[in-house]
């Protein structure tokens, strides 16, 4: 598999260098950068993905909902976790319910707005939402261990340099 990864950027490079020579030198720094780190969240998302429905019976929207709640330690309405959440909801009514008959959720009525529910994370849905946590962190450490710490302080400072212009 490493291997292959490579070799799928080097068949990018060849092909813009082959059919798009022109532009070769505005398009590298997407095949140089952006095609590593969008191959890298795909890969580190599918990983999850697969752990959260294997082992937790969760997709990643729905991990993203424990989290939000857990994080923000406080009840939250539907938009107010829409507006917490990394992942996009996907039908936020819908993933509610599902938590909800999986009792790691509960929805009250809002004392200020009766026609907002608030959203409550159950004892158990804290529990759960701890011990996936904890294997993504694995997870992380693991895809990550290949970096010294110098390096990962540098790829860290270099995330949060593109993340601040992404945010203007």
């Amino acid at each position: 598999m490493k291997s292959d990864i490579l070799s799928f950027i080097e068949e990018k490079h060849k092909f813009l260098q082959e059919r798009l020579s022109e532009h070769y030198g505005k398009y590298k720094t997407v095949v140089d950068v952006g095609l590593p780190l969008m191959l890298v969240n795909k890969i580190l998302t599918e990983q999850k993905e697969r752990l959260f429905n294997s082992k937790y019976g969760l997709n990643i929207s729905e991990f993203d909902v424990l989290m939000s709640l857990l994080c923000q330690n406080k009840p939250l309405t539907p938009t107010e976790l829409y507006e917490n959440m990394i992942f996009s909801s996907g039908g936020m009514t819908k993933l509610l319910k599902k938590l909800e008959s999986k009792n790691l959720i509960y929805r009250v009525p809002s004392k200020e707005d009766k026609r907002s529910m608030l959203v409550f994370i159950t004892p158990s849905g804290i529990e759960l939402t701890i011990k996936a946590f904890d294997d993504i962190v694995q997870i992380t450490l693991d895809s990550f261990g290949v970096l010294d710490d110098s390096e990962k302080h540098t790829f860290e400072k270099i995330l949060k340099k593109i993340l601040v212009k992404l945010d203007c």
